[in-house]
């Protein structure tokens, strides 16, 4: 699948959150997206910055039977995960961490925004009391175009992509990029020079996009 960091390169928080990692500043980024668009992955590639190398690296999925740990001294990048499945005690860690952040804090908190108990706050209400030194922005994830799923085809098919089947993949998927990469996976083995519409069809539902319509 093409790589492309799902348009953080581009994002006005990068910068800040390098400079975080490198001990300037303290940074928070919420990472907003429904089921299947990316947000675990975008945590994953931001673990793997060049700035995050020789830096406390702390992953937390919310909901996971396991002990909670403040981030070491100094620089540290917190990666929270599934934030809408949060418990209260989770969301008062949080809240503890966000409201007297340290130097060198770069956190970023993905969630689910239809799964929010408290709609717009995915910590819950009432809102976080942010200090004037943190940054805090919000990255909302989209569904890919039509030129973004021909993008992920050509990587995966090669020229065997057709731009009917291209088509029939942005219909299918709705553009949800783990629902492309699925189809994808399935089309790759097919036989023929040529993938077309109808192969897509034959690809099936993939069982992510069946759990999504659920």
């Amino acid at each position: 699948m093409v790589d492309d960091m799902t348009a953080a390169p581009c994002s006005p928080w990068l910068a800040p959150l390098r400079l975080a990692l490198a001990g300037n500043g303290s940074v928070l980024v919420f990472v907003e997206g429904t089921a299947g668009l990316g947000k675990s992955r975008l945590l994953a590639e931001l673990s793997g910055l060049p700035e995050a190398a020789d830096t406390p690296r702390t992953l937390w999925r919310c909901g996971a039977a396991e002990d909670r740990t403040d981030p070491a001294a100094g620089p540290a990048l917190l990666m929270v995960d599934d934030a809408h499945r949060a418990s209260p005690e989770e969301k008062q860690w949080l809240r503890r961490l966000l409201e007297e952040p340290r130097d060198g804090l770069a956190a970023v908190v993905a969630y689910r925004p239809e799964e929010l108990a408290t709609a717009g706050l995915p910590l819950g209400a009432p809102t976080v009391a942010y200090p004037p030194g943190l940054a805090v922005f919000r990255h909302r994830l989209r569904a890919w175009d039509v030129e973004r799923v021909r993008r992920a085809a050509a990587d995966i098919l090669g020229e065997r992509a057709t731009d009917e089947a291209v088509a029939r993949l942005h219909t299918c998927s709705g553009g949800v990029p783990q629902v492309v990469a699925d189809l994808l996976a399935a089309l790759r083995a097919g036989p023929g020079p040529r993938c077309t519409a109808a192969d897509v069809d034959a690809a099936g539902v993939p069982v992510r996009l069946a759990e999504l319509m659920l």
